[in-house]
């Protein structure tokens, strides 16, 4: 190897991300052109960073040729076999996107009661949970070993499905004892009834499923969870 073979080395990998970077703008200003259909326009992000790294390989491919003289040979046909893998994964892409268009769509109605900060972010997270699966799926069909990413991706899930499913027990748990206590009470408390719990005193307005709802003699409304009642001592007076 010369000085000037590690030059054209050094030339195809920097030319391998300019070339790239450029190949992915202009990429992305074509996609993302108003007249396109709106999944192409969705997927012009994606697509433009797999039109980048492809210009990488390029380079590295290249780089490869000067070191390996013989591997020059074969370039032609890697590209020529890598071009296919290329329009895979694209095909993936954007049919991530046009899928995550019909479920927003599907998930419209039952989200239509919600505020609108709320439908956005469930918006971004399913969008996000179909393009990003999509994405590894292209990035695999080009030929990158995503396994890393896999298991970064499975522990995400495993952790949130966990704490997902540690608040939804415990939380369940919690109005499972409110409930249970609202039941006891029933019997023995009644509307109208004036009682003391934890240093507050109120006449009982409603029983609620989980609370009770004390009408103070300040005026104030106080809700008192139902198992605070079942917990401790309660001072009942009755008219």
């Amino acid at each position: 190897m010369t000085t000037t073979d590690w030059i054209i080395v050094a030339a195809a990998l920097v030319g391998g991300f300019v070339l790239g970077g450029i190949l992915s703008r202009l990429a992305h200003s074509l996609l993302s052109n108003p007249s396109r259909p709106k999944p192409l326009q969705e997927a012009a992000k994606p697509l433009a960073s797999l039109v980048f790294w492809a210009g990488v390989i390029a380079g590295l491919m290249v780089a490869l040729g000067v070191l390996q003289p013989d591997a020059l040979a074969e370039i032609p046909k890697d590209l020529i076999a890598f071009l296919p893998k290329v329009i895979s994964a694209a095909i993936i892409v954007i049919g991530a996107n046009v899928l995550s268009s019909f479920v927003l769509t599907a998930t419209g109605p039952a989200l239509s009661r919600a505020p609108a900060s709320v439908q956005r972010q469930v918006a971004m997270v399913i969008k996000g949970l179909i393009v990003g699966l999509a994405t590894l799926l292209a990035v695999g069909q080009i030929g990158v070993d995503t396994t890393v990413i896999n298991l970064g991706v499975a522990a995400i899930f495993f952790a949130a499905a966990a704490s997902f499913t540690l608040l939804v027990g415990l939380g369940g748990r919690d109005v499972a004892t409110q409930v249970a206590s609202t039941r006891a009470l029933r019997r023995l408390l009644k509307i109208g009834d004036v009682v003391e719990v934890d240093g507050n005193r109120g006449r009982i307005v409603a029983v609620h499923p989980t609370s009770v709802e004390l009408a103070t003699d300040e005026g104030s409304t106080l809700y008192v969870p139902s198992s605070n009642f079942t917990n401790g001592t309660i001072n009942v007076s009755r008219n």
